[in-house]
């Protein structure tokens, strides 16, 4: 991987038209004024460079728009219209996310060790113009790390939340979170240690936080009104290599 680095770097700001931004501030633009594009997971690591999509689960990747003094585009006049091509078509997927239309919900279709590029496509309804950056690189990885090969989600009454999480509105649910191995057995503690950490989407939808002497469980507390849906991602950092994994989206609906 690291032989690639400097042949995709250069590709990166080739494709985007300059030096990678460092700095700068926000406002809004134009079509013309997007000349690079950067590529995040849903906790703000870049990926622009190299996305690693773990076999069995899907990830949330947005991708932040740059004027040619580096500072971001928050608003395109007119609005734009993301997607991502994957070469081979066979690597994965992509799906948009709603109410995020700079977001695209991406799936892995090959196998393990499986590489290849990703396209950034943009589309700007307002004059029907198109831009395209890239291509940048995609491996598909093992899901399992340190004997953990799956994430399941529990409440306090042993009701399973994995595909479902209901949060009833004033109310706070405790949640834990289980690890499993690849051969289904319930793992009671991870080599080095982990940290747990959920994200929802939008922000807005609710909060989580730790629970004394508990390290597997979040208590979470929906902040946005009845009936409001989103998504829970779940980040496991495994402290002997500081290695993240990501679990998600998870459908969120406030009760």
């Amino acid at each position: 991987m690291r032989s690639l680095l400097p042949e995709l770097a250069a590709a990166f700001c080739c494709a985007c038209g300059g030096a990678t931004p460092m700095s700068g501030g926000t406002g809004p633009g134009h079509p013309a004024d997007v000349v690079q594009v950067r590529l995040f997971d849903p906790h703000g690591t870049e990926l622009t460079l190299h996305t690693g999509l773990v076999d069995n689960d899907s990830l949330a990747v947005e991708v932040r728009l740059y004027a040619p003094d580096g500072h971001r585009l928050t608003d395109i006049a007119g609005g734009v219209d993301f997607d991502l091509r994957f070469m081979p078509g066979s690597l994965a997927t992509s799906a948009p996310i709603p109410g995020a239309p700079l977001e695209r919900l991406v799936h892995p279709t090959a196998t393990s060790g499986s590489a290849g590029t990703q396209t950034v496509a943009l589309h700007f309804p307002i004059d029907g113009s198109n831009k395209s950056f890239g291509p940048f690189h995609v491996q598909v990885e093992p899901s399992a790390h340190l004997g953990v090969s799956e994430m399941r989600l529990f409440d306090s009454n042993n009701v399973e939340l994995t595909q479902h999480v209901p949060l009833l509105s004033g109310h706070t649910t405790r949640i834990e979170v289980r690890l499993y191995g690849s051969d289904g057995t319930q793992l009671t503690s991870v080599t080095g240690g982990a940290e747990i950490t959920f994200h929802f989407q939008p922000d807005s939808v609710a909060t989580a936080s730790p629970v004394p002497q508990l390290p597997f469980w979040k208590d979470a507390t929906p902040t946005a009104s009845s009936g409001t849906e989103g998504s829970l991602f779940v980040s496991i950092l495994f402290l002997a290599d500081n290695v993240t994994k990501t679990y998600g989206p998870i459908q969120v609906l406030v009760h």
